[in-house]
């Protein structure tokens, strides 16, 4: 019974050595990656007053936020399940640039519930924001970061989908849905109860051309030919729909030669509907349909709330979740030499030297725990030199 209170909570998992030395060793090869594509990296606080941290575009995360009263203040505060509002706040509460921002970021974020198709619920959140664009340029830069990044740690045999969440709700527009039926239809997609949606679909009191694009919808999903299938029969319903579908033709123009990189389409996806203003993108390991490593879209409007609403696009991906598609970095074996637990400033500056050298220094503490062929420092003749037991 006493040893239950080891246990750590369902979701929560601690890492090992070689599993923190991997993770680390990912971490700063995507972290210089973004570096070199020009993102400057930002650490936001693991915890925030919710006043902020769940706010426009952030209220959709109450239900996952683990939260507490602050004993300064006495105001509610909460443990960020996800960094981007926080990174939202930075780029319009704090940096206050005019013009394009490009900012990087990491760290661990927590989660009330354990969904273990999602992964952890203590992921390791690293991602890339582009702040300040509203064209497909901005997209295509961010989507070829996430692609890129994934390539960069090994992750090769990839599958781009791609949405647009715009497509949907300007269908709803134009078809003159109301509120409650809008409602409904989203709450359908995002549970792709076929059915239902056919007979949502055959009571609506629309056109005819309405209905043969509501009924079109649920069949556009596929390669990258389902785009043309959608500029045929959805692109006529209006100007705003067609600007949707030519945005998202030129992003698959830009990636459908790219070496590597299978893309799948659904425009019925509504994924993150409530918090995406636009396109929707994810990247899948090859053989892993559904596994997502990383995922991504577009989401203007954020920040409103602290003052300057931005354009902005971008994705992120959970590098504990995605360990065990890395395989372990190659290391050279490093030396490592035993030194005793004395201080003494002639073994300092020895020390120091070798660690200089990417030596490991273990203190020992009795000479006889030493293992045979272990090599120590040793005082001889006043000096500290190298020995081996």
């Amino acid at each position: 019974m006493q040893q239950n209170i080891w246990f750590t909570p369902e979701g929560i998992e601690d890492l090992l050595p070689e599993e923190a030395k991997k993770l680390e060793f990912y971490r700063r090869q995507l972290l210089d990656g973004f570096e070199l594509s020009g993102y400057d990296l930002v650490l936001p606080p693991i915890a925030e007053f919710t006043d902020s941290l769940l706010t426009g575009k952030g209220r959709h995360l109450a239900v996952d936020t683990c939260r507490f009263t602050d004993q300064e203040s006495g105001k509610m505060m909460g443990v960020r399940a996800d960094m981007t509002p926080q990174v939202a706040r930075i780029a319009t509460n704090r940096i206050k640039q005019t013009g394009i921002q490009r900012l990087c970021y990491v760290g661990e974020v927590l989660k009330t519930r354990n969904n273990k198709a999602k992964g952890s619920r203590s992921p390791i959140e690293i991602g890339a924001e582009l702040f300040g664009h509203s064209g497909v340029e901005s997209d295509i830069e961010v989507i070829e970061l996430m692609v890129s990044s994934l390539h960069n740690i090994g992750l090769q045999d990839l599958t781009l989908s791609l949405g647009h969440v715009s497509v949907v709700d300007e269908l709803m527009n134009v078809s003159g849905l109301t509120p409650t039926q809008k409602e409904n239809l989203v709450d359908i997609l995002l549970r792709k109860a076929v059915p239902e949606y056919t007979d949502f679909v055959a009571e609506l009191t629309v056109t005819e051309a309405q209905k043969q694009a509501f009924e079109l919808l649920l069949s556009l999903c596929g390669d990258i030919a389902t785009v043309t299938e959608a500029m045929q029969g959805l692109a006529g319903l209006s100007e705003p729909m067609q600007r949707h579908l030519a945005h998202l033709q030129s992003v698959v123009d830009h990636f459908a030669g790219f070496d590597g990189l299978k893309i799948h389409m659904d425009l019925a996806d509504l994924r993150g509907y409530q918090y995406h203003t636009g396109m929707i993108f994810s990247c899948y390991a090859a053989g892993r349909k559904m596994y997502q490593l990383a995922r991504g879209g577009r989401y203007d409007g954020i920040g409103s709330e602290f003052g300057s609403a931005q354009l902005a696009t971008g994705f992120s991906l959970d590098l504990r979740g995605a360990l065990d598609l890395l395989t372990s970095p190659a290391e050279a074996e490093k030396e490592i030499v035993y030194a005793p637990n004395v201080y003494d400033a002639d073994l300092q500056a020895e020390i120091a030297k070798l660690k200089q050298q990417k030596t490991i220094i273990k203190r020992f503490y009795e000479f006889d725990a030493l293992e045979k062929g272990s090599r120590y420092l040793a005082l001889q003749a006043s000096q500290w030199i190298l020995s081996v037991k």
